[in-house]
């Protein structure tokens, strides 16, 4: 075949490295003619192309990712944000302007400030339980870091947390304060304040309203609104009424008068007792945990001896006991100072059904008593048993251990029988008042932190609900169904239902 027959007519000029050698006709970058089949000698295929380009795509947009993954976010003042940004994401790094707010829907909000500017930042519903498991909910004056996804308009502008894990906190000292030195001036401010519940006002069903607790110190009083959703994150709160707390609350202003609101369940801590001595430790928190744990057993740590959960009458001690770490529960029959410039200890004579006890402390001990013992009152000690002419002694050496459980003589009644009133006369209209009751008391039912029981007299029934901690074992362990007694309490209301909420100590007594 000559070269004229080769090359059609008009693929003269062409390359033969696009042309067929076989028929002469246009093929390009093919292997193999699409006319006469024929193979394309020397001819790279074109698949080979393809594989180099997506290869080379897909490491290209995986340096891209690496460079994205390591390049840091920006931090951008929050003046500086320009409408242009809008759904961009920066780094704020600022204060907390406001504590966090758990919304109804479970997601979380807060203001940040930087000193430029300020905004809103919202979280959802599950970054907000994993920053409340972490203790990480913002308070007023927290230092905050994190990343925020921007979602700017012209009468509203916020932004999203990006994520939980990159969000970092600094928390702000609250400083201890009376309840008397609340002022205006610390408007926005996070303050600790200390005292004991006198009232718990609870909103009514369906209403829009705030709970609210009065809360007294020795300078004032002061009322704390907080939401339902706080409500629920209270622990203990079924003792609230009465009860000694420690609250980090957040000082506004509503109309001109202060506002005080808690702006976490988790910021009430329900204490032992008075707020006199020192928020506890770590250590001291972790203790606790563990005695709890362990309701059979305490553990004395200072000796390494196990102690009775629960208090022995002064009866139940005896000589076989010696060396042991006890708990005592007895009525003071008379207290003897030692004698001055003398090296002699304090005497507690602790009386109990005839049988009687010597409890010797030092006068160190007794510095840190915080109720002394008197005669008549019920005490609760806690010492190591020694053995003095066959006879059991106990010998206290912490302050703490010796504790007032009731100041009201065994001699005299608890409860006034003569102030009972009707359980029909008693209304909606009386809660919060304080009213004596008198009938037979139906089946036990337990409550989380207490008991209630009916209680029936001959106008009516009412629940009578006796807190753990308020009312001692002493006087709920006679009590039981069928059992005639006389009570004093508040007035509160339940799912609707009418209830008299027992007083602390010795408030229901036991009558024929």
């Amino acid at each position: 075949m000559t070269d004229s027959k080769k090359v059609l007519p008009g693929h003269e000029t062409q390359s033969d490295d696009i042309n067929c050698p076989s028929c002469g006709r246009f093929v390009g970058p093919a292997s193999r003619c699409p006319y006469c089949k024929a193979k394309i000698p020397r001819r790279m295929s074109l698949v080979v192309f393809q594989w180099a380009a997506i290869f080379l795509a897909t490491v290209g947009l995986f340096l891209l990712y690496l460079m994205a993954r390591s390049r840091e976010v920006p931090v951008v003042m929050l003046g500086n944000i320009q409408p242009t940004m809008n759904f961009g994401q920066i780094r704020v790094v600022g204060q907390a302007a406001t504590d966090g707010r758990i919304f109804r829907n479970g997601g979380m909000g807060f203001t940040v400030s930087d000193g430029t500017g300020s905004m809103m930042v919202f979280t959802s519903q599950r970054q907000a339980q994993e920053l409340e498991a972490r203790n990480m909910i913002p308070k007023a004056g927290d230092s905050v870091n994190f990343v925020g996804g921007l979602n700017l308009a012209e009468d509203k502008s916020s932004m999203r947390l990006v994520s939980v894990d990159d969000f970092q906190l600094t928390r702000a000292p609250a400083a201890t304060i009376k309840l008397k030195d609340i002022t205006m001036d610390l408007d926005g401010s996070s303050v600790e304040v200390t005292g004991q519940v006198m009232d718990l006002v609870v909103p009514a069903a369906g209403s829009k309203r705030p709970y609210s607790l009065k809360l007294k110190d020795d300078s004032g009083e002061v009322a704390i609104k907080f939401w339902q959703t706080d409500y629920d994150r209270i622990e203990g709160k079924d003792v609230l009424n009465g009860a000694f707390i420690r609250a980090r609350v957040t000082v506004g202003s509503y109309e001109g008068k202060l506002d005080l609101k808690l702006s976490s369940g988790a910021d009430l801590e329900i204490l032992d007792g008075p707020p006199s001595a020192p928020a506890p430790t770590p250590a001291q928190k972790a203790a606790a945990t563990y005695r709890q744990s362990k309701p059979s057993r305490a553990r004395d740590f200072s000796r390494g001896r196990s102690v009775a959960a629960t208090s022995l009458s002064v009866s139940a001690v005896t000589a076989d006991m010696d060396g042991k770490t006890i708990r005592v529960r007895g009525r003071v029959e008379s207290i003897t100072p030692p004698q001055e410039g003398t090296q002699q200890p304090f005497v507690l004579i602790l009386a109990d059904n005839g049988s009687r006890l010597r409890v010797a402390y030092w006068p160190s001990v007794d510095e840190v008593i915080a109720i002394k013992p008197t005669p008549g009152a019920l005490f609760e000690v806690e010492g190591a048993v020694t053995v003095y002419e066959d006879k059991p002694q106990m010998r206290v050496t912490s302050g703490y251990k010796v504790k007032l459980v009731n100041d009201m003589p065994a001699s005299q009644p608890t409860v006034d029988e003569s102030k009972a009133v009707p359980v029909s006369s008693i209304s909606e209209a009386d809660k919060g008042q304080t009213r004596v009751v008198k009938g037979v008391l139906g089946p036990a039912r337990s409550l989380k932190s207490g008991v209630a029981y009916s209680l029936t007299d001959d106008s009516g029934t009412i629940d009578l609900i006796l807190w753990n901690a308020l009312v001692p074992e002493d006087v709920q362990a006679p009590l039981e169904e069928g059992v005639r007694v006389v009570a004093t309490g508040e007035v509160g209301i339940y799912e609707g239902q009418l209830q008299i909420k027992a007083a602390a100590g010795r408030s229901v007594m036991t009558i024929r």
